[in-house]
């Protein structure tokens, strides 16, 4: 069963500030509900900044890099324990990032995979847009669920995840103001 994710949102956040957030793997993944934990195998072909000599974009058939991350989530009478694996696809700094997703529970008996686009666009000096499309198969006994309730789950999750961004840039932004101040 295929499940899509399509979500838009603001940042109050400078592009260049979004995407370092988005390209530090460790604190974006402590931003996200149910990852327990995350490790990365880093970079896995040439271009894995985005500059491959050419056109600043790394052709999407190499992987660049390859993350690993465990994650736990209850979705409707199902506790999910997932190891997934995040194949960067395509990197364009400081606006895209294209990845592959795949992952099995211990037993097998719930498998996912996907795809997953990242976009940054700035709309103004410190306001950034957001655009998340993920394309999830999940196969197994969560499927048995179908697709309305997964998906309200997993836009409760986005909600989740959009409130800690949101969090995350108001500290920022927060601290800046502040050592401003007392630079003054």
């Amino acid at each position: 069963m295929l499940v899509d994710l399509n979500r838009t949102l603001t940042l109050n956040a400078r592009q260049q500030d979004a995407w370092l957030l988005l390209r530090d793997t460790k604190r974006l993944a402590g931003l996200l509900p149910g990852v327990q934990g995350i490790t990365s195998e880093g970079s896995l072909g040439e271009g894995s900044s985005g500059d491959n000599g050419s056109s600043g974009e790394a052709a999407a058939s190499d992987p660049l890099e390859r993350h690993l991350a465990e994650v736990a989530e209850k979705v409707g009478p199902f506790q999910l324990n997932l190891k997934l694996a995040i194949t960067i696809l395509k990197i364009v700094e400081p606006s895209l990032i294209e990845a592959e997703l795949k992952g099995a529970d211990a037993r097998i008996q719930n498998r996912v995979s996907g795809t997953l686009r990242a976009e940054l666009k700035a709309i103004a000096p410190a306001e950034t847009v957001l655009r998340v499309d993920a394309a999830v198969e999940v196969v197994g006994r969560l499927a048995s669920l179908g697709a309305a309730p997964i998906k309200k789950r997993a836009n409760e999750l986005f909600d989740q995840f959009t409130e800690r961004l949101q969090r995350e840039f108001s500290a920022a932004e927060t601290a800046e103001a502040a050592e401003e101040g007392s630079a003054a």
